[in-house]
């Protein structure tokens, strides 16, 4: 087995039914750039929004925005991805989640302890390897406490899966942006927070593992 060979399909995750002008409300876990990933409040569904229009820092997690599809793959920088759907312009908030009700939602999105992240053992595929039977986005639940490591410019998650730790790059700019205003180079989450873990669009031909951000529990 390669290291890059894929795993089976980590879990059965519902699907979102994709129409052209419908809309879907999102309990949102990371919100990037052009990407919003979150959980469809009406299937349970884990996707990505890729939209034309920058998503804004005004978007956090467990905020709740509505999405509306464009029906297409154009704006998808990964068409591999089973949880990518492209979008009409940015999300629009409407309301915050909190407390039990986010918790029923993410519970059941679970990485499953017993597989490699996001079904590979590698830290980077090449794109002409990507399959739409895995996924692309988790909400990861690490093995014991989560350390970031700041250098220069560069953000580090160390954390633990499977018994062993782990490093991988975060994009978490909150988190970023809090260390570099304390002068932290270094800061250990609460052991209840979680992850979320992504396969990046291609950078040189290949789609690197990443943390998207650090998810305080609800």
């Amino acid at each position: 087995m390669t290291s890059t060979e894929l795993y089976p399909v980590v879990k059965d995750l519902p699907r979102v039914r994709v129409v052209a002008g419908s809309t879907l409300q999102l309990l949102v876990v990371a919100a990037d750039g052009h990407q919003c990933a979150g959980v469809d409040l009406a299937s349970g569904a884990l996707v990505r929004g890729w939209s034309p229009i920058p998503c804004g820092e005004r978007i956090q997690p467990y905020d709740v925005v509505e999405v509306t599809l464009d029906g297409g793959l154009d704006a998808v920088p990964d068409p591999a991805q089973p949880e990518a759907l492209g979008l009409v312009g940015s999300p629009q908030p409407v309301s915050r989640m909190g407390g039990r009700r986010c918790e029923r939602l993410l519970r059941p999105l679970l990485h499953p302890h017993r597989q490699p992240l996001l079904g590979v053992t590698a830290t980077a595929i090449p794109f002409w390897e990507r399959t739409a039977s895995h996924p692309s986005i988790a909400v990861v639940e690490p093995e014991g406490s989560v350390t970031l490591c700041r250098e220069g410019s560069y953000l580090g998650c160390r954390f633990g899966w499977q018994g062993h730790e782990r490093e991988l790059p975060c994009l978490d700019r909150t988190v970023a942006g809090w260390m570099d205003r304390t002068g932290r180079t270094r800061l250990t989450a609460d052991k209840r927070d979680r992850l979320v873990v992504s396969l990046t669009a291609p950078i040189d031909g290949r789609c690197h593992k990443v943390v998207e951000t650090v998810l305080r529990r609800p």
